[in-house]
């Protein structure tokens, strides 16, 4: 279990999810800029599926992902904690964000399952959420295969421009299959995780299924917060040093409230 502990918070607690970048709908430069406007950031923290695919290590990056980085680095330079959790759109990450690792990629702290922050007196969890709905047993033995450290030895050895082809079939698959999953919120298994979570934690924040919305659990006063998407729209949460939630919009090259709370 990974922690940071943030006693006395001198700054915001932002947290974004499943923005999906490419160079059609979700293009890095109007992400960038959303992150070059956060008021103040003390940590932030991207719950996954940043880019549409994703091949950690710098040889297989493309100016998309280059892009994408800057924006985290001047992040990080700056003194903002940037947290990373993976996703299912994310390959070749390491398991632990060695000192080699810190030179390449632009974050602080980096997670492949779930993260905890102690922030002032309240107590967070971090999640992308893509192996909560048990049911999918083709994606989670999919993910099984493709995450283990001989299929990633393999593919890392395979030359750029190979890699990413084969990285752009997988994203292809990852659209076409599994529909029956993918049409249908998992409320049954999103609810037994929340019960089985929740009496730890003041708010479980939890990516992946593209929508907004509140889940509570019967004795607990946690609650469960999916993150709405960046990719569909633009929106991303706002923590405050006390613990207060806002969630704001980019529009028009604007970051503000959002009109939909």
């Amino acid at each position: 279990m990974t922690i940071l502990n943030v006693s006395e918070p001198d700054g915001t607690l932002y947290i974004i999810a499943d923005s999906h970048l490419d160079e059609n709908f979700a293009p890095a430069e109007e992400f960038v800029e959303m992150l070059a406007q956060l008021e103040n950031p003390h940590t932030v923290v991207f719950l996954g599926d940043l880019f549409k695919i994703w091949l950690a290590p710098k040889k297989f990056w493309t100016d998309l992902h280059h892009k994408t980085m800057s924006g985290f680095e001047r992040l990080r330079d700056g003194g903002c904690n940037v947290v990373f959790i993976a996703g299912n759109r994310e390959m070749l990450l390491p398991r632990k964000l060695t000192e080699r690792w810190k030179k390449i990629l632009p974050f602080t702290h980096l997670s492949n399952s779930d993260w905890f922050l102690n922030w002032g007196q309240k107590r967070y969890a971090f999640i992308h959420g893509d192996t909560i709905n048990y049911n999918d047993s083709q994606y989670l033995r999919w993910k099984a295969i493709t995450h283990n450290i001989i299929f990633e030895s393999i593919f890392r050895a395979i030359p750029g421009a190979v890699a990413r082809w084969i990285a752009g079939r997988i994203e292809a698959m990852l659209v076409n299959t599994n529909q029956e999953y993918k049409v249908h919120f998992p409320k049954k298994e999103i609810q037994e995780f929340a019960e089985s979570v929740l009496a730890e934690v003041d708010q479980y924040f939890v990516g992946h299924f593209h929508i907004d919305c509140e889940i509570k659990a019967e004795g607990c006063s946690g609650i469960l917060r999916v993150v709405p998407d960046w990719l569909s729209r633009r929106k991303l949460l706002k923590v405050s040093t006390a613990g207060k939630l806002e969630v704001l919009r980019f529009e028009k090259g604007l970051l503000k409230l959002s009109n939909e709370n």
